[in-house]
């Protein structure tokens, strides 16, 4: 196998007329405390002699990214370089301190431009600008085939003990995150190529009201990496499921009292730089101390790969069937707001003129009629690597998912439960190649509510997406799937 790291800047020339997307309000940024980028990893193997497979994971420092858009980003790399579609993942780490890509914080300011961007925000994104950054993307792939290296992989999980995060709606848990670490090895060398790094916090270092672009930590976290390397290892950071999980700045860590604050207490710290450099080279160190201590003998030099993507649809539907209470009044007012007036308006707009690359790929049939449904299209893809040693014969099989939004806690551990390849190997890259969604449990939605469901697209996303993940892996166990490379 070989295999090849890289890494190219996102940061446009004017981003300080730009409104960073992820908060409400959404600050234009003043400065920049580092760079917007895309990272990649590319994995090579050849097989017949002569021909060559590929896979490509990309992480990129947004928020999020929509599936029309990461379709086109990926037709051009098949045109230019014959990596076949499924064979590409596309993932945002999710900062909050990045360019808007969907459309929601494009007006920038108040929740009211946050609610107009819902609506009409795609018709005033800067096109050219994500067409500047597929471009960016395409020329980032060819540095890494020009830099493929025969290579060795090997990984491994340890828990991090320290408290550095919070699940925001369930403080009392005390959650301890894994943190995940992918190493690729110069199989000539010996030395350490690059690093694939996996944790599950929201990258929300930085407070609402910082008005600096940056990756936020998981920039800090590959920095980190490069520095204790001296610059000879690249890093890449994959967010894992962070949906109800956010970083510990200023609120302390009583978990038991915290348990007794509203959530929004817990979303509305005041973190800062520093902050974001403590949480960030912490996770870099553990990084470069994990991979480093990996042993020879765990290395892989041959690697045969499938992917697989399902695409699915999900209805914007609610769900009614529980007692009522305050919450339930509150969500269902959310819900027809949204399936009455504010999709309405932005898909009456749509079918006018369809914008390039909407936040949601959207398909509908009479929008006013309760009857009818309207849906997004998403998908979910699934990576499997069997891994085998030349010299001892001996084989380990990893996971990669890559579910379209944000994983709660709960929903990532059925995930984990349900693949072969148990928790300590598998990884999970969320926010892959589209958003649609917070995915919680409906549990979730139906006894406590709270912000995540007006930013979904629908309350039962997280059950869809579940169950979409489930049907495909029993899809391949019975060797019905198609859509493999």
């Amino acid at each position: 196998m070989k295999a090849a790291f890289g890494k190219i800047v996102l940061t446009p020339k004017d981003y300080k007329s730009k409104p960073m997307a992820g908060y409400t309000p959404s600050p234009t940024p003043t400065g920049k405390y580092d760079d917007i980028m895309a990272h990649g990893v590319l994995i090579e193997e050849i097989y017949l002699g002569n021909v060559k497979k590929r896979q490509l994971l990309i992480s990129l420092d947004y928020l999020k990214i929509p599936l029309l858009w990461t379709d086109y980003v990926k037709e051009k790399i098949e045109d230019t370089y014959q990596i076949r579609p499924n064979q590409v993942l596309l993932h945002a780490t999710h900062t909050h301190k990045a360019p808007d890509m969907c459309g929601e914080f494009v007006f920038g300011g108040s929740m009211v431009n946050t609610i107009r961007g819902i609506m009409v925000g795609a018709y005033h994104g800067d096109d050219k600008y994500k067409i500047w950054v597929a471009m960016q993307i395409v020329k980032l792939v060819g540095n890494l085939i020009e830099n493929l290296k025969p290579a060795k992989v090997a990984w491994k999980k340890v828990k991090i003990e320290d408290d550095l995060i919070i699940n925001r709606r369930h403080p009392a848990r005390r959650t301890k995150g894994n943190l995940g670490v992918i190493s690729f090895k110069n199989s000539e060398t010996g030395e350490i190529i690059g690093i694939i790094a996996n944790y599950g916090s929201h990258p929300t270092t930085l407070a609402n009201f910082v008005d600096k672009l940056s990756a936020d930590y998981p920039g800090r976290v590959v920095e980190k990496v490069e520095q204790l390397s001296n610059n000879k290892i690249q890093c890449a950071f994959f967010t894992a499921p962070a949906g109800d999980l956010n970083p510990i700045t200023t609120v302390g860590t009583d978990f038991d009292y915290l348990a007794t604050l509203p959530e929004d207490d817990l979303l509305g710290q005041k973190g800062d730089i520093e902050h974001t450099k403590r949480m960030g080279y912490k996770l870099g160190k553990e990084t470069f101390k994990t991979a480093t201590a990996i042993p020879d003998s765990e290395y892989y030099d041959i690697i045969d790969f499938k992917s697989y993507v399902h695409t699915f649809w999900v209805p914007m539907r609610d769900v009614t069937n529980y007692k009522l209470s305050l919450n339930k009044i509150y969500q269902r007012l959310v819900y027809l707001i949204k399936r009455y007036v504010l999709f309405p308006i932005a898909l009456i707009l749509g079918d006018a003129e369809e914008p390039n690359f909407p936040g949601f790929a959207v398909k509908h049939k009479g929008i006013m009629n309760p009857k009818s449904d309207i849906n997004v299209y998403s998908q979910i893809m699934y990576i499997k690597w069997v891994c085998k040693s030349s010299k001892t014969n001996k084989k380990q099989a990893l996971s990669i998912i890559g579910p379209p939004g944000e994983l709660f806690e709960d929903t990532a551990d059925e995930f984990y439960e349900k693949t072969s390849t148990g928790v300590e190997h598998t990884f999970i890259f969320q926010n892959a190649n589209d958003w649609i969604s917070y995915l919680f449990p409906i549990k979730e939605y139906t006894s406590k509510g709270g912000y995540e469901p007006f930013a979904s697209f629908s309350p039962i996303s997280g059950a869809l997406v579940k169950f979409a993940y489930f049907r495909l892996l029993d899809d391949i166990g019975h060797e019905i799937i198609g859509g493999f490379y």
